[in-house]
């Protein structure tokens, strides 16, 4: 970790978790793939959500995770382990000026946080924006009967809202299970980074009205208990649209 870091204003910075994570190790080496240059990675330790789990699984559980210092070093990133909120983070963005942000693992950020950053902080929500703000947005896309996309946008101080940037839908199939659903969107959110890279530093976003949309809270236990029954219907209409 760095104390000091030199501004760099055409690279990415990346906020992340400072532990082994998917997202965060996947996001990284696709940024490097593709030629982006990724300046600093802003890492925060976990902190414990008073979040029921799920009562069904929708996530494939992973082994042999990368730690993100590691793979921060292989790329020629600055690692820092710093809250994502706070005068720490604050003033290491003052002295690194950073331009644009990508979240590949990171709580709800705060104004004085997103304000650093001249152009934005992108965030990528597996679910179509504004139809499906907030949590479990794959059990509620299902239950909304509303199409299952990614949306990548330019975050704001609300939740699930901001510049919006891309929207797409991905693909569907009759024998589809919630697994193949989870995996397809998060591929997808991957596959969506360089796009909302470029259309954020072009200004090529799209401003949507939020005032009519909710945000969703947490699906009940009881709810979420009927998306296994309910998705064989549900892949049924949408495939056939």
């Amino acid at each position: 970790m760095r104390k000091e870091a030199p501004a760099m204003t055409d690279s990415v910075v990346v906020l992340a978790y400072n532990f082994p994570h998917r997202k965060t190790q996947d996001f990284l080496f696709r940024l490097f793939a593709e030629g982006v240059s990724v300046g600093h990675v802003l890492a925060a330790d976990p902190v414990k959500l008073n979040v029921a789990p799920s009562s069904i699984r929708s996530k494939l559980r992973h082994g042999a995770l990368i730690e993100p210092a590691k793979v921060a070093k292989a790329i020629g990133a600055h690692y820092h382990v710093v809250p994502h909120q706070g005068n720490q983070i604050n003033d290491l963005l003052d002295a690194i000026k950073p331009t644009i942000g990508v979240i590949s693992g990171a709580r709800i950020l705060k104004r004085p946080v997103i304000d650093r950053f001249s152009t934005g902080i992108i965030n990528f929500h597996p679910g179509l924006i504004p139809e499906v703000r907030g949590l479990d947005a794959l059990f509620w896309s299902i239950r909304k009967d509303v199409p299952l996309g990614v949306t990548s946008h330019l975050i704001d101080h609300r939740v699930d809202a901001g510049r919006l940037l891309e929207r797409r839908e991905i693909p569907l199939f009759t024998d589809d299970t919630i697994f193949d659903l989870s995996e397809r969107l998060y591929e997808t959110q991957i596959d969506m980074l360089v796009t909302a890279i470029e259309r954020a530093r072009t200004g090529e976003w799209e401003e949507i009205n939020y005032e009519s949309t909710a945000y969703n809270r947490k699906m009940p236990a009881e709810w979420e208990a009927e998306i296994v029954e309910l998705l064989p219907a549900y892949l049924e209409r949408r495939t056939n649209d």
